[in-house]
């Protein structure tokens, strides 16, 4: 019987894409740096790939900072300091929240019936900030972190971490939700949970997906659990 429901933050609850491209625009204005229609694609695409390497344990979320921006700068011709803007970036990101389409009411709709949980890898006191500016954070019994964890998924220990706060509930009574096919399906497969891929951007669904089932809105979870 399933007990609890583990769900990832970023571009599962909350719109990453929507909250990065506020926050790079606001910083780019504040430094007088331009920015058109290519600029959050040349963001998203160096992003996405530091992130996987992350994920694969070759990168650091603190090497990440280091260099992130320099080398978007650079992909963009733009002479800037990179380190200091990586600063202004995330300050900016921790008050920036843009709920999914449905996170509230999937939420609502959760609360009550399982241990609802988020789960993810980032800043603890950002992601609580961002919850609560959303107005999902109520409906959370537990908010899961990897900087206040001390591990990142799709590491089991993030896993075994998160399940040391709910002493009566199995590895096997837990289902993890998110968009990461690498972060919160192969990890939540790997600790013995059971995974649903939110699979918002409609990818192709790859020949031997871990997922235990898939969706493409999180409203579709009400037909699942």
């Amino acid at each position: 019987m399933l007990k609890a429901v583990l769900m990832d933050i970023d571009d599962t609850l909350l719109d990453f894409g929507k909250c990065a491209e506020q926050a790079m625009r606001i910083g780019f204005a504040e430094r007088g740096l331009p920015f058109d229609n290519s600029t959050y694609a040349v963001f998203t695409r160096i992003n996405d790939v530091l992130w996987q390497q992350i994920e694969r344990g070759e990168l650091t979320t603190q090497q990440l900072f280091e260099f992130r921006w320099n080398r978007i700068f650079e992909a963009l011709g733009i002479e800037a300091d990179g380190v200091a803007f990586e600063k202004r970036f995330l300050d900016l990101l921790y008050e920036t929240a843009f709920p999914v389409d449905g996170a509230d009411e999937i939420c609502r709709y959760l609360k009550g019936k399982y241990i609802l949980c988020a789960a993810s890898n980032a800043f603890h006191d950002q992601q609580l900030n961002r919850l609560e500016m959303s107005g999902l954070l109520p409906y959370f019994d537990h908010v899961f972190v990897s900087e206040s964890l001390g591990y990142r998924k799709p590491e089991k220990a993030f896993f075994d971490a998160c399940r040391a706060f709910l002493p009566d509930v199995a590895a096997d009574e837990c289902v993890m939700i998110g968009d990461s096919l690498t972060a919160d399906i192969a990890g939540g497969k790997n600790a013995g949970m059971k995974t649903i891929w939110y699979n918002h951007a409609h990818r192709p669904v790859p020949e031997h997906c871990a997922a235990d089932q898939i969706v493409d809105s999180l409203l579709e979870l009400k037909t699942l659990l």
